[in-house]
């Protein structure tokens, strides 16, 4: 038996089979042995060895009574419940971005898990979040989805949706529409998972009705994944070589790849001419960008150079 359960059955034993106002008490000596008439009377030492039988009988019978069936019993419940708590193990939580391909086949997935809600939101090119104009939860029995507006001002189209599970295990679908945007988007919510989507950020390729301004056109393509990695902070593929820069904040990041330069940064990069750029809602931008050693970005408002040095 293992000790933990050893010290469990102990406390419950003692617990459950010996009443308060006896604790105190001892053990009263059985009444003396009574011998047949005509017989001769035991020897002393005869005597106390009867009433050690007895006492210990009564005392065993207080302190154990239940029988080894009942025993094994309690101690095979103990590990069940033991196994199934373990098995409650917390999932993990992200927070990641990722390319919305309009014209996929398949719906991107949004992990899900119940007791966890997961935000969902929409940004164009330029990273502002793109207003939501209708959406609808299938499954009412598994999901509720719910939406909020970022300015909060209740008369504002909402640009972020709630996912709340209320079953543990599942599938089902959401549908969104944005504004100006004619096609739908469907997203696939998966229940159950290991590793659960707290935050999820879905890229558009073209710009939405609250753009920024771009300094460079950019064709409505896709993002590549090597400029999302960049975004959320990891190398955009796995030969990259991370380099110094300097003249921006502290925390900017920057990889070699090639003759590429990918650059995460607050700052906004005016020279060289960038391929692709993607953003977060909070002011954070990804660059791709020839490999140069100085780059002219307006940082804090100000126009500066940014020093690349491997």
């Amino acid at each position: 038996m293992k000790p933990r359960y050893t010290a469990l059955l102990t406390v419950l034993l003692w617990a459950g089979t010996v009443p308060a106002h006896s604790q105190n008490a001892t053990v009263q000596p059985p009444p003396p042995l009574e011998t047949p008439e005509g017989t001769t009377q035991p020897g002393h030492q005869a005597q106390r060895e009867a009433i050690r039988d007895q006492a210990f009988e009564q005392t065993e019978d207080q302190l154990m009574p239940l029988t080894p069936g009942q025993l094994q019993t309690l101690i095979e419940s103990l590990a069940t419940t033991e196994s199934l708590s373990s098995m409650n193990t917390p999932p993990e939580t992200v927070m990641n971005a990722e390319p919305l391909q309009l014209e996929a086949t398949r719906p991107p997935v949004v992990r899900v898990a119940q007791g966890y809600g997961a935000s969902i939101v929409f940004t164009d090119r330029t990273g502002r979040a793109w207003p939501i104009t209708a959406y609808q939860g299938f499954n009412p029995g598994l999901f509720d989805v719910s939406a909020s507006t970022t300015s909060g001002n209740k008369e504002d189209l909402p640009s972020v949706l709630v996912v709340q599970p209320v079953a543990s295990a599942g599938a089902g679908n959401l549908v969104v529409t944005l504004k100006g945007l004619e096609t739908p988007i469907v997203l696939t919510l998966a229940l159950g998972q290991a590793v659960v989507d707290a935050r999820k950020e879905f890229k558009l390729p073209l710009a939405g009705p609250n753009a920024e301004p771009e300094y460079q056109a950019m064709s409505p393509r896709s993002i590549e994944t090597a400029l999302l990695n960049v975004l959320n902070g990891l190398p955009p593929v796995a030969s990259a070589v991370r380099i110094d820069v300097t003249g921006i904040e502290p925390e900017a990041m920057a990889w070699r790849v090639g003759n590429d330069l990918y650059l995460r940064t607050v700052a906004e990069v005016y020279s060289p001419e960038y391929s692709q750029r993607a953003n977060q809602p909070s002011g954070l931008h990804a660059y791709k960008l020839p490999h140069v050693p100085v780059l002219l970005v307006s940082y804090n408002g100000q126009m500066t150079e940014a020093v690349v040095q491997e």
